[in-house]
């Protein structure tokens, strides 16, 4: 979604930062209220309803009317965020299709010339969602290991990134663009050997820092998502989540080796004929 918005190395680093500082101090407000209201939390858990937010909330407001409306705001909050978080799964979808890195990466890459949308993908990726909710009809803990996947899947994609450019960082490998401006220009592209620091980094000793202790986050978030999450460990309390992500890692490497290698070249990257004249140089 970057793609679309203007100056985003500069732009979306900045939301991300806003976003994350503006969401912290209101969801820890939040977080305050509610443990101040909370009262038995023994209650809390058994209540009749599953969920004990609103038990909490029943509590706090000594008012059903009262506690339905904070219910549905909750509600209609969390699906405004499933919109969210289908819109930029779907792009994802899209993107990784386009740079051929997906299975029937020629039907999800398509864009609908009406609407300018990835229609296949949104289509696709709302239908998975569905389908995965279904899990819970036969096996609640099934469905909750396959959402695990998620965790798994998040802090490990972010350990490549973040290792990756943490050994970077330490040999050298990032150049500082702003010495050789047409440099920029040939310079993070999968042809080429350059790497430069866009607009909006971290530098020195500092950045490093910032670079190992997410490397070392991640590690340890990762390791304890496979660890089941009570005890004594039976088999509706285990957590399936290593053998889930194991599968998900062979699959991918399998789909690599025999068909993705022969299409998947790297990130499809727009740029000028110019930059491309001294890349070639």
């Amino acid at each position: 979604m970057s793609e679309e918005i203007r100056n985003p190395s500069k732009i979306v680093p900045a939301s991300m930062i806003a976003s994350m500082t503006l969401n912290g101090i209101l969801g820890f407000g939040m977080l305050v209220a509610v443990l101040f209201c909370s009262g038995n939390i023994e209650e809390a858990l058994a209540t009749g309803t599953g969920y004990p937010f609103m038990e909490i909330f029943l509590k706090g407001t000594q008012s059903v009317n009262g506690s339905a409306a904070m219910i549905a705001i909750i509600i209609i909050l969390a699906m405004c965020a499933t919109i969210a978080v289908l819109a930029s799964s779907s792009r994802l979808t899209w993107s990784f299709a386009r740079d051929r890195g997906l299975p029937g990466w020629r039907l999800l890459r398509q864009v609908e010339p009406r609407t300018s949308l990835p229609l296949v993908a949104i289509g696709t990726t709302a239908v998975i969602a569905i389908l995965l909710s279904l899990i819970s009809i036969g096996s609640p803990v099934a469905l909750n290991d396959v959402l695990s996947l998620t965790i798994a899947g998040l802090f490990l994609s972010y350990l490549a990134c973040c290792s990756l450019l943490l050994w970077r960082r330490c040999t050298g490998g990032i150049a500082d663009a702003r010495s050789d401006p047409g440099f920029a220009a040939t310079a993070n592209h999968p042809q080429s050997e350059h790497l430069t620091w866009g607009p909006f980094h971290v530098p020195g000793t500092f950045g490093i820092a910032v670079n190992a202790l997410g490397c070392a986050f991640s590690v340890i978030v990762v390791f304890f998502s496979f660890w089941p999450p009570f005890t004594p460990v039976t088999g509706p309390t285990m957590n399936y989540s290593v053998v889930v992500t194991s599968v998900v890692l062979m699959f991918s490497a399998i789909y690599y080796v025999f068909w993705a290698r022969k299409s998947y070249t790297g990130p499809i990257v727009e740029v000028s004929m110019h930059a491309m004249d001294r890349l070639n140089a």
